[in-house]
């Protein structure tokens, strides 16, 4: 899973650009910088003229790298949630998606969480939907749910026979909206009770 853009290096026929190769370090200077200014300033802080000065990054490059602010943002997030929420593939699923969802409940409650706020905020303030959000970030994530959820259906660790979308929907869906919205009553216990639920015949 890529949590950046592909260089033109990593695309068949892509048009040669002039100037210097993009560089790895570079990349990660902006999209860390991103991330930081998000979680700490919020999207009053994170502005592409900041990211360029915490990242040592010109702003011609980083418009040259990423279409504008949003797309960059969702790349910051999602190159941290991969690192913060690998999802296993080699687990029993039923413990894979109960370690996940407690180490997703966690990260809501840090940086992550703040930074999933911004991104979001600025999806419907640039756009006025989710679609990209959805597009660059959750349906990568959620296919690779789904295809744990399926392989516990297949095993028989998971009881459950509705659509393993359904079944994803239904925990992360519900843990999403209750952290969006700050409803009370997100712990350890609920989505452990929420995963049993899910999974049950």
């Amino acid at each position: 899973m890529h949590a950046t853009p592909p260089s033109d290096a990593e695309v068949p026929d892509a048009p040669r650009r002039r100037g210097r190769p993009r560089s790895d370090a570079a990349t990660s200077a902006v999209l860390d910088a991103a991330y930081r200014l998000s979680a700490t300033e919020g999207l009053r802080g994170a502005t592409i003229q900041a990211i360029a000065a915490a990242s040592g990054v010109s702003k011609m490059t980083i418009y040259k790298w990423w279409e504008g602010r949003l797309q960059l943002l969702i790349d910051a997030y999602m190159r941290q949630a991969t690192v913060m929420l690998p999802l296993s593939e080699t687990l029993p699923p039923p413990e894979a998606i109960r370690a996940h969802v407690q180490q997703y409940l966690v990260a809501l409650r840090g940086d992550l969480g703040r930074v999933q706020l911004a991104v979001l905020a600025e999806c419907m303030a640039e756009t006025g939907n989710s679609e990209l959000f959805v597009a660059r970030y959750l349906s990568v994530r959620r296919a690779l749910g789904v295809r744990v959820i399926r392989r516990g259906q297949r095993d028989g660790s998971i009881a459950s026979q509705r659509p393993a979308e359904a079944l994803y929907d239904q925990i992360y869906g519900t843990i999403f909206y209750r952290f969006q919205f700050g409803l009370k009553g997100l712990d350890k216990g609920f989505v452990q009770a929420l995963v049993d639920t899910a999974f049950a015949a």
